[in-house]
């Protein structure tokens, strides 16, 4: 099937599926309350001002503090809590698909190993938080997303372009960050329950609410599913914690997350050199594993401390911890009574920082921060294959100091300018500065606010880049990157129309990779240009439209040769349509081009997967119908896949065909 025809395909199914959505509840598709003729004379009351279809949300990761987003000069995408509510995805990581600039890549089923790339980066280049809590492990310096199932309570802001002058090493595409902000209005408790196809079972609660002065939140999720064969169960629990309270005339905040996954992995590599299929001496063979299990622990919270001075100054003092756990195990597999291998993996990263918060004028805010962190892990390994192994450990540990200053300033509502600043003196490479400076400016008379930005960023080599027994090497220098951006939002018809277009460009220099020896190197250089196009049109308060649609090129500026696992295009589409009161129709869609993917290997079923990873396409649909008039509760369908795509995001790990799923929340 060609690219236009997997684009257009489900663009009819999203729209009869939108159409018997209305036909059924005997509802015309919702006008606009300005629709009707106007009147002959003119009313002898003004008309009230019709209400906007879009409130600006208010955001903290591009500066640290909180800014409306009209207001912000960079990259920002932000999923709000309503949209994951209308939702909510089995994992977090389907709703980063909604993101123009961000693939979503998961080994196999629901609880596999999920990567994100924002902007074509690696995902230890893309720096994930919860609450300003960095997730990123230290071994491999990137974010597992597998184990985040309770996405519908929070709002993620996803800011593109490099940002290491305020989070410092591995935000070069970008940040993610996980919001756990409990609402001051009133209090809000939700018990849910929902089963699908495969088992698949998810229930949870949520609490949030004012106490006083006060504001409390905290949720709870389990998921269980079979997969979609032998030996490829999950099993997963996720907890968040959200508190602040006053003391005194000071203000404490407390944040928490935690979360553990029990996998079944059902497939395995081994080497067979009886086997000529892809070359003489042997061939490389995924086979069906039939004890191979793994098991996840995050466990990440922060203390933070603030107190004012007067009304234009602030200081907060906060304290952060991490620590992450991966068991592996995976006995002999009959008829062999000697091959196995076992992996403990201990994670984990203290930071202590000081900041201070100045409302220097009404047209000019800045942060000043220090902070300290430090960073171990423990890491044993015990196998034996075909008479080769033995055991390895590997406990070490890095640390880093760091000053940083960053700056809001708005001159008349038409300039915006962000600069940043952050000196880190690492313990093993010393001392580096990474600047960024953003521009907006608003032709509001257009509707349009234009921006550009220039940065710097640096990523430290992770602990598995520089101490893994025998693919790891301590002589690696960090990498460094560059990049350039501009962009357009616009907003027309009072906001009715909204659109974005981002450019960028960004250059890396000491790529790190794995050479022919699969011993990490600084390879030498890359390049990584990009486009991200997205626009939403309101057509009335009952019925929105969305598209969205990226276009990304990476190259190795030393061989030449395509960056892997990139596709060069992607794209997606959404519709939300309010078919009655209380009757909510949500339809999503997304496509992304094949990529290149150098792994060679004969599969378990024995096909020779080479070449490109081929496109890949879902088509999700679902109903929220209010049960409201009998019970405080709300029924939820959705058919995840509804076109039965057989795809994969990571060769050889077929993802989930088509499933149904149903819920219940109930709100007492």
């Amino acid at each position: 099937m060609g690219p236009l025809a997997s684009i257009f395909r489900p663009v009819f199914a999203v729209l009869l599926f939108i159409s018997l959505t209305f036909s059924i509840t005997g509802v015309a598709l919702p006008d606009d309350e300005e629709g009707s003729p106007a009147p002959s004379a003119p009313p002898a009351e003004p008309a009230p001002e019709r209400p906007r279809y879009r409130l600006e949300p208010i955001v903290v990761t591009p500066d640290r503090f909180p800014i409306r987003l009209d207001r912000v000069p960079s990259d920002v995408t932000v999923i709000t809590q309503e949209r994951l509510e209308a939702r909510r995805p089995p994992s977090l990581s389907d709703a980063l698909r909604l993101v123009p600039g961000i693939d979503v890549q998961r080994a196999g089923t629901l609880g596999k190993l999920t990567d994100v790339r924002l902007r074509g980066a690696d995902p230890r280049h893309t720096l994930v938080l919860y609450d300003g809590i960095p997730l990123n492990g230290p071994w491999l310096g990137s974010f597992d997303f597998a184990d985040l199932t309770g996405a519908g309570e929070n709002q993620v802001e996803v800011f593109g372009g490099p940002a290491s002058s305020l989070y410092g090493s591995g935000a070069v595409g970008g940040v993610i960050q996980i919001l756990n902000a409990p609402s001051s209005e009133a209090p809000k408790r939700r018990l849910f329950a929902e089963y699908g196809e495969g088992r698949t079972f998810r229930q949870g609660v949520a609490w949030r609410t004012p106490l006083g002065a006060s504001r409390a939140g905290v949720s709870l999720t389990r998921l269980t599913s079979e997969g979609r064969g032998p030996r490829d169960g999950y099993s997963g629990v996720n907890g968040q914690l959200h508190l602040e309270a006053p003391i005194g005339g000071e203000r404490l905040r407390v944040s928490a997350l935690a979360t553990q996954g029990d996998k079944e992995l059902p497939y395995d590599f081994l080497f067979d050199a009886s086997d000529t299929t892809l070359s003489p001496f042997g061939s490389l063979k995924q086979v069906r594993d039939p004890n191979n299990s793994e098991k996840d622990r995050v466990l990440a919270g922060s203390v933070t401390y603030e107190r004012g001075f007067g009304a234009r100054a602030a200081l907060e003092a906060e304290v952060s911890g991490f620590t992450g756990q991966i068991e592996n195990r995976n006995p002999p597999n009959p008829p062999s009574t000697t091959d196995y291998q076992r992996t403990q993996l201990d994670n984990s990263r203290g930071i202590a920082s000081l900041r201070g918060k100045f409302d220097i004028a009404s047209w000019v805010e800045a942060v000043l921060g220090a902070e300290y962190r430090a960073e171990t892990v423990d890491r044993l390994d015990d196998s034996n294959s075909g008479g080769f192994g033995g055991v390895t450990d590997v406990a070490e540990g890095l640390q880093s100091r760091s000053v940083y200053a960053q700056s809001h300033l708005e001159w008349r509502e038409r300039l915006l300018l962000d600069t940043g600043i952050r000196l880190e003196d690492h313990s093993r490479y010393g001392a580096y500065g990474v600047p960024r400076v953003s521009l907006g400016f608003h032709l509001r008379e257009a509707g349009l606010k234009f921006r550009g930005g220039y940065g710097r960023a640096f990523t430290a080599p992770t602990l598995t880049d520089l101490f893994y027994p025998g693919y790891g090497s301590p002589t690696l220098k960090p990498e460094r990157s560059l990049t350039w951006e501009g962009g357009v939002d616009g907003s027309w018809l009072e906001d009715r129309v909204t659109a974005k277009a981002t450019w960028y460009t960004t250059r890396f220099r000491d790529l790190i990779q794995s050479n022919s020896f699969f011993v990490a190197d600084n390879v030498g250089s890359a390049r990584i240009e990009g486009e991200e196009y997205s626009a939403r049109f309101h057509a009335s308060p009952r019925l929105s439209i969305e598209a969205r649609a990226a276009h990304l090129l990476g190259k190795n500026l030393v061989t030449g040769a395509r960056l892997a696992k990139r596709p060069e295009w992607r794209a997606g589409g959404s519709v939300e349509a309010e078919a009655a009161h209380g009757l909510v129709a949500v339809a999503d869609f997304w496509w992304s081009a094949s990529m290149l993917d150098p792994f060679v290997f004969v599969d378990a079923d024995g096909h020779v997967l080479r070449g490109d990873t081929p496109e890949r396409a879902s088509l999700d649909l679902g109903v929220n119908a209010s049960l409201a008039r009998w019970i405080p509760a709300e029924l939820r369908l959705r058919v995840e896949n509804a076109l039965d795509r057989k795809y994969s995001d990571v060769k050889g790990f077929p993802a989930l065909e088509r499933a149904f799923r149903v819920g219940l929340a109930v709100n007492p």
